[in-house]
């Protein structure tokens, strides 16, 4: 099992949201999670294309949060209990599933980030966007849109290499990565990653990447990939 060796603290994540309606899952950004010394506060991005595209498919806030037009402050626990607690029996083996070391020593507002803190009961879920990383880093990312493309899942195996190219997508009109294993299309980076994404394939920091584990049932696979990013000092 491959081990996230580094741990990047985010001062800033993403909160994303998708529709229930399967016809409509691009997930979009809606707001952020900005840390400023011992507090963490959300903003939504009301003035964004972004936030009105989720809005006209259905968005209107995080129910804890409802006035999209205020900062609110002190959000972390009302974030935090998507996530099992620290004290849970099992919580080591939860650390395991997210390719962390059971000791590994992140803050909450870092484990919110990595986790991707879903639940089924809703659409939303929280990006670490890795933005301005110099160091070294490794990150386990879902595949975007794996379940709705039409290949033989069963061919997509643990350990298997993938490679990311750029395009542009006709669907969403925006560019887009596009993951590759063994020749196979299996789906995208999902969209609060592209900008770093393009930054790391840009400057050949990406050392390698490999299918991690397969989750979900056959009619709903999750695919992850553990990704390894090189030091920026390496290039200079």
């Amino acid at each position: 099992m491959r081990f996230i060796e580094h741990i990047i603290e985010p001062t800033k994540l993403l909160l994303a949201w998708q529709s229930s309606d399967e016809t409509h899952r691009t997930r979009y950004i809606v707001a952020e999670l900005n840390r400023m010394e011992n507090d963490i506060s959300l903003t939504y991005l009301v003035n964004t294309q972004e936030f009105h595209k989720a809005q006209a498919k259905g968005f209107e806030s995080y129910p804890a949060f409802q006035d999209i037009n205020k900062i609110h402050y002190n959000v972390l626990d009302a974030f935090m209990r998507r996530l099992p607690p620290r004290t849970r029996g099992d919580f080591s083996l939860y650390m395991e599933s997210l390719r962390l070391q059971p000791k590994a020593q992140l803050s909450d507002f870092a484990l919110l980030g990595y986790s991707g803190a879903k639940l089924p009961s809703d659409g939303f879920s929280i990006i670490h966007p890795f933005y301005n990383v110099d160091d070294a880093c490794e990150l386990l990312l879902e595949v975007a849109g794996f379940r709705h493309i039409k290949n033989n899942h069963d061919e997509i195996k643990i350990n298997d290499t993938a490679s990311f190219v750029k395009e542009f997508n006709d669907t969403i009109q925006e560019d887009a990565i596009r993951i590759i294993t063994d020749k196979k299309y299996i789906g995208y980076v999902n969209r609060g990653l592209l900008p770093t994404f393009f930054d790391w394939m840009n400057s050949g920091r990406i050392i390698g990447a490999w299918i991690d584990k397969i989750n979900g049932t056959p009619g709903k696979p999750t695919v992850y990939l553990y990704v390894k990013i090189a030091p920026i000092n390496k290039f200079r």
